[in-house]
């Protein structure tokens, strides 16, 4: 049988907070045994090959029940390019992007 230590292991997180909470977070995760990652000049999409602008559109498309046609019809454009866009094939430009922030009520660099 293989033993691990659970204490040992860690796992890298990022996630954005308020400005003004930053603070109180780092020390959260202080007290929980975290520390702050040095920064890197890594991209994040190297860190996260899995997370192209697709997966993202996909994510929150089944956030808010929306199936391709009704984020097609929403957005003006053919349901077979919203597929191609999930699935990578198709590139997600900034046009685009912003109207997909504006159905999610997100910020369009999330699809860039």
């Amino acid at each position: 049988m293989l033993h691990t230590d659970k204490k040992s292991e860690k796992v890298a997180v990022c996630f954005q907070v308020p400005v003004d909470k930053l603070e109180d977070i780092k020390r959260i995760v202080a007290c929980l045994g975290g520390n702050e990652a040095a920064a890197s000049s890594e991209s994040w999409r190297d860190s996260f090959p899995e997370r192209h602008p697709g997966v993202v559109l996909r994510g929150l498309r089944n956030r808010d029940d929306l199936t391709q046609a009704e984020l097609a019809k929403k957005t003006g454009m053919l349901q077979s390019h919203i597929s191609e866009m999930e699935n990578g094939s198709r590139s997600i430009g900034k046009t685009i992007a912003k109207k997909f922030a504006q159905v999610f009520k997100t910020d369009y660099k999330v699809f860039l």
